[in-house]
């Protein structure tokens, strides 16, 4: 895998060297419009770049550092989280990370066996889970390797670390129906996701266990304008908007029954803000609450829970598991961290926060 260098960010952005350099340090004090910033990291890390002290430690026998497959950005809050605690985690004790396009497997376990890499760790995401050709390799080469978030089964030969979204679920509507909520409207998007799938079952099977009806609304979000947003955030600027028409056209149903007992549960804590937009204009004393964290704080806005997933854990946890997998001895874990209750009676700790999904 050769190593990308500045100039290739430069020929591919069009734009000069030192424009790519100002871009991606931190500490440079050249002011670059906000957009062509954005477009010159997001284009680094496409292409895999890493910087030149790290990319010398990785041609070192003993590199003392970790590959992390994502192919999603990091400008999704959720993978953010993710990988910044997979970064504390490898700090404290003394390694690196280097974040890898998540189609690059191959190389990525050929620098395993090299030594560039100590170790991979691949982030799952909706159904990408690990694929067959990296499973086979991994075992087959013994590269120490960990899996987050990839719903993965008991029988792999590596450390695992998943979310439990149906207990995210259970644990949610249990507690609005403790709070004397006897329907739920579930806002949720038309996708094919695992994570939504098992919202989705849990959903019905926690609203009939608890005695709740439950009236579904979409939020028009699909695949295909999932995949366009991923790559072109203004491609959603009328989705919220799309929210409310949606939420418009199902008042009557809504509002028909007594709103004092009526949650409005969104899947996505992307969408809460337009629901809690909609719920606060009917006046009708509506409570929401999401399946994930979203962007209000419950501290501050009234009758708003979240399930959270601890996120930042995930990664400091992901950190652990590899350093220990390259000791051939060690044997693989199973993880399953559970979603926490953010009703605004208390601040969630700063590593326990996610993203809007």
């Amino acid at each position: 895998m050769s190593r990308i260098t500045l100039k290739d960010i430069a020929t591919r952005a069009g734009v000069s060297v030192s424009t790519v350099s100002y871009a991606l340090n931190d500490q440079s004090t050249v002011v670059l419009a906000s957009e062509t910033k954005t477009r010159i990291r997001m284009l680094a890390r496409t292409l895999g770049y890493v910087p030149n002290g790290l990319a010398r430690s990785l041609q070192a026998r003993s590199s003392r550092t970790i590959g992390v497959l994502l192919n999603k950005p990091l400008t999704t809050p959720r993978y953010a989280e993710i990988a910044q605690g997979l970064s504390e985690g490898l700090a404290a004790r003394g390694f690196h990370l280097a974040l890898l396009d998540g189609d690059s497997a191959d190389n990525c376990v050929e620098d395993a066996r090299g030594g560039r890499l100590e170790g991979l760790v691949f982030i799952g995401h909706d159904d990408h889970e690990v694929p067959a050709d990296l499973a086979r390799a991994v075992v087959e080469h013994r590269v120490p390797f960990t899996a987050l978030d990839c719903g993965s089964t008991a029988d792999t030969a590596w450390a695992t670390i998943d979310f439990d979204y149906a207990a995210g679920v259970e644990e949610l509507i249990s507690h609005l129906r403790e709070e004397g909520v006897t329907r739920i409207v579930h806002v949720l998007p038309q996708v094919t996701s695992r994570a939504d799938r098992v919202r989705t079952t849990a959903m019905a099977a926690a609203t009939s266990s608890h005695g709740l009806s439950c009236l579904p609304v979409s939020t028009g979000m699909t695949d295909d304008l999932l995949t366009r947003l991923e790559s072109d955030p203004s491609a959603g600027s009328d989705y919220s908007v799309d929210i409310t028409r949606r939420l418009d056209e199902a008042a009557a149903a809504i509002l028909a029954h007594d709103t004092d007992t009526t949650a409005l549960v969104c899947s996505w804590g992307a969408d809460v803000e337009a629901v809690y937009r909609w719920a606060a204009m009917t006046d009708a004393g509506l409570r929401v609450a999401a399946l994930a964290g979203g962007q209000l704080d419950p501290r501050l806005w009234t009758r708003l829970t979240y399930s959270r997933l601890p996120l930042r854990r995930a990664g400091e946890i992901a950190a652990g598991l590899i350093i220990d997998a390259r000791d051939p001895g060690t044997r693989a874990s199973r993880i399953t961290l559970a979603p926490t209750l953010d009703t605004g009676g208390r601040s969630p700790r700063a590593h326990d926060t996610e993203g809007p999904r």
